[in-house]
C-alpha cells in the first residue's frame, strides 16, 4: 500500500475553501428559512389560534418567545459543527487540487520524471489523479527519449562546429580553385 499522509493543515487553498464554506452556509440558512416558513404555514399558525384560546395573549407571546429563542440557540449550536464539517469536507477536495495544481506546474515545465500522484483515503478527485499518474507514465519515457535525442543532436552539431573551425584552410583552398 502507499504511504500515509497526515493532515498537517486543514486550510489548503483559502479561497477555494472560503467559497465551499459560504456556499455551504447559504445552502443552510436557504433551508432554515423554507423549514421555518413550511412549519409556520402548515402547523404554527394553526397551534397558535388554539392556543390563544387557551392561554392568555400575554403567556402565548412569552411561549413563543422561548420556542423562537431555543429554535435560534439550537441552530447556532448547529453553526460550529457545521463549520467544523465542512472545512473538513472542503479540505478533501482543495487538498488534493493544491497537489495535482503543483504537479501539473511541474509537468508543464517539461518534467515527467515524478513519484505518481497520491491522495488519501478520503479524499476527493482520485479519478483524476489516476489520470495524470497515467499521462505521465506514457509520456515520460517519450520526452526522455526526444531530450536524449536532442542532446544528442547538439552534441554531434558541437562536434561538425568543431570540425569545420579545424579545416579553414582547406574550405579555402577549394574557393582558389
Amino acid at each position: 500500500m502507499s504511504e500515509k499522509f497526515k493532515r498537517t493543515h486543514f486550510v489548503n487553498d483559502w479561497s477555494l475553501q472560503v467559497r465551499y464554506i459560504g456556499l455551504t452556509f447559504l445552502v443552510m440558512a436557504l433551508f432554515l428559512g423554507v423549514s421555518i416558513w413550511i412549519v409556520y404555514v402548515t402547523g404554527w399558525s394553526h397551534l397558535v389560534d388554539k392556543l390563544s384560546q387557551i392561554y392568555p395573549q400575554g403567556r402565548l407571546v412569552e411561549i413563543l418567545r422561548l420556542i423562537y429563542l431555543r429554535l435560534a440557540f439550537g441552530f447556532l449550536l448547529i453553526l460550529p459543527v457545521a463549520l467544523g464539517l465542512t472545512l473538513y469536507l472542503s479540505h478533501t477536495v482543495a487538498g488534493p487540487l493544491v497537489r495535482i495544481k503543483r504537479y501539473l506546474r511541474l509537468m508543464a515545465k517539461g518534467e515527467f520524471d515524478l513519484a505518481p500522484i497520491v491522495l488519501r483515503r478520503f479524499d476527493e478527485l482520485k479519478e483524476v489523479a489516476g489520470l495524470i499518474n497515467e499521462i505521465t507514465s506514457k509520456l515520460g519515457p517519450r520526452f526522455q527519449e526526444r531530450r536524449k535525442l536532442i542532446e544528442s543532436l547538439q552534441s554531434t552539431a558541437q562536434t561538425l562546429r568543431n570540425d569545420l573551425q579545424r579545416l579553414p584552410s582547406a574550405g579555402q583552398e577549394i574557393h582558389r580553385k
